[in-house]
């Protein structure tokens, strides 16, 4: 199948290799890109051609511009229904005419984001597509003139995507009347009056579903009768439009089918929360049974109405609707204000050395944080401090005493914490380690020595230098042999004389700094006795 000596691929050429070309390798198919597989129905070969089985035609992107083998598109596409040429190089109508022509079953065809010429281009009378029950023709900047003149050659269309096509307002001189037109999304253009809106409902008198959000909409009221203009409208989307007043709201009634809206995002609604949008345009707008998605109850409404009353009764300026639900609902009073959320910020008494603290705390904090919370007052490090909580109440009645912050991860609120109870900071003892230094070493060489000359029948013996020639007052030995009597009789105990290892209590003036370096060697044996 040779393709047309035209810019651009042709319909029927990029048909036969994405859909029926079975003879290619796979190195032909891949051609450097990536497979995508699509699990089907194989296509079917008969004396006419090869017809596909699938319902569907998917050639997005695929630089189309021409139809190409009339006859073998037909053949093929004998039982497809909807086929997907959006974002191609369409331009010509003359084209695009064959094409739907040359696809006689299609019900639904996606012409979008195809570079159409903006002027009308009169097509021929004979020409109908009386089958095509979807036309979308998004981003294509066709004109409205040439909308009108497709519409006048597809009777049965139901639905027309026309988004995105920068129209600014909508003429009411075309003189055509499209009756089988049932959805129109006409979505992100610039549309500011709502008059052309209300002019597709003159066209398209049964016209039933109208998604315009996305447009900037000033107003939803017009002079136009809208009981005339839009009678079969029961769905409408105008989210993200530019009305400010309550009022174009009110003009919204006046749509007599309206059941559906979608509206979320307006300068009229910025300044009220989400529950307050909701009620405010429940009240507002009597007959609606779905809004933004939601299907409305009638538990729903009759709620929602009644906040509305309460809502205006605090307020000067009533609205007519207002009064017409005093008269379903009656007059009622406002809800009492009552908080069931516990409160979270607590009034506390902090104690430490004595002096008492008043602070107000979180109790939705952790114990962990709280504890940093108290380092930064007290200047204390948080792995020192204790922190105990006193229930004020329960502590004076005798039910309960002093409960210490154990876990990191507890939140403060768990231990019922109510104002004017205390909590008491403690300070951990500091276990770090002393560093030996230079001194320390000099004081321990300076004891042994003179506790040489002092001790002439020490027990310790070296050959060493003299340098090493130092002892001890007393002897590993005999400590050894101290901490081994394990069979002393109670009535007869050994006492260890230990003047000997320090002086007495009533000695304790005659302490001078060398007898204060006899005891350091003193701790210092026993703790090497206690390794060995």
């Amino acid at each position: 199948m040779a393709a047309t000596e035209l810019i651009g691929r042709s319909f029927s050429d990029a048909l036969y290799e994405r859909y029926c070309d079975f003879d290619s390798t796979f190195d032909d198919l891949k051609n450097g890109c990536d497979i995508v597989f699509f699990v089907g129905s194989s296509p079917k070969k008969t004396e006419s051609g090869l017809v596909l089985n699938a319902s569907t035609v998917v050639l997005t992107d695929e630089r189309i511009s021409h139809v190409g083998d009339r006859h073998a598109v037909e053949t093929s596409c004998l039982h497809v229904e909807l086929v997907d040429i959006s974002s191609n190089a369409f331009s010509d109508w003359h084209e695009i005419s064959l094409l739907l022509s040359s696809l006689p079953h299609v019900k639904t065809i996606n012409l979008s984001f195809n570079p159409f010429p903006s002027h009308l281009h009169i097509l021929p009378d004979e020409i109908q597509w009386p089958n095509l029950n979807t036309l979308c023709l998004n981003g294509s900047r066709i004109s409205l003139e040439m909308i009108v003149e497709l519409l006048k050659k597809t009777p049965n269309l139901e639905e027309l995507q026309i988004c995105s096509n920068n129209y600014t307002k909508i003429s009411s001189s075309y003189n055509f009347v499209h009756t089988r037109l049932k959805r129109v999304y006409i979505s992100n253009n610039n549309l500011t009056d709502w008059k052309s809106l209300c002019r597709l409902g003159c066209l398209f008198p049964s016209l039933g579903t109208l998604i315009a959000s996305d447009n900037p909409l000033q107003s939803f009221r017009s002079d136009d009768d809208l009981q005339i203009c839009l009678p079969n409208l029961h769905t409408l989307s105008v989210d993200q439009v530019q009305i400010t007043e309550w009022n174009d709201i009110i003009a919204l009634t006046k749509l007599p089918s309206l059941h559906a809206l979608r509206i979320y995002s307006a300068p009229l609604l910025k300044s009220y929360q989400k529950d307050e949008r909701f009620f405010l345009l429940l009240g507002y707008l009597k007959n609606l049974i779905k809004l933004n998605g939601s299907d409305i109850t009638a538990i729903e409404r009759e709620t929602n109405e009644r906040r509305f009353i309460r809502y205006f009764s605090q307020q000067d300026d009533k609205p007519p609707r207002y009064f017409d639900l005093i008269e379903k609902h009656g007059n009622l009073k406002p809800l009492a204000d009552i908080s069931i959320r516990a409160p979270y910020l607590i009034q506390v008494h902090l104690v430490y050395n004595q002096v008492t603290y008043d602070k107000e705390i979180d109790v939705r904090q952790t114990v962990q944080q709280f504890k940093k919370y108290l380092q930064n007052i007290f200047h204390i490090p948080s792995n020192r401090l204790r922190v105990f909580y006193v229930d004020d109440v329960a502590f004076n009645m005798g039910f309960c005493g002093p409960e210490e912050l154990k876990y990191p991860q507890r939140l403060l609120h768990t231990y019922n914490i109510h104002d004017g109870d205390q909590f008491h900071i403690d300070v951990k003892p500091d276990y770090r380690k002393p560093q030996p230094s230079n001194q320390s070493a000099h004081t321990a060489r300076r004891i042994r020595k003179k506790s040489t000359d002092n001790s002439p029948n020490s027990s310790f013996s070296s050959t060493s230098s003299e340098d090493d020639k130092i002892s001890l007052p007393f002897s590993f030995d005999s400590l050894q042999k101290l901490s081994n009597q394990k069979d002393i009789d109670l009535h007869h105990q050994t006492f260890v004389q230990l003047d000997q290892l320090y002086p007495s209590i009533e000695k304790v003036s005659e302490i001078n700094d060398d007898d204060d370096d006899l005891l350091s060697a003193a701790a210092m044996a026993c703790n090497q006795m206690k390794k060995n």
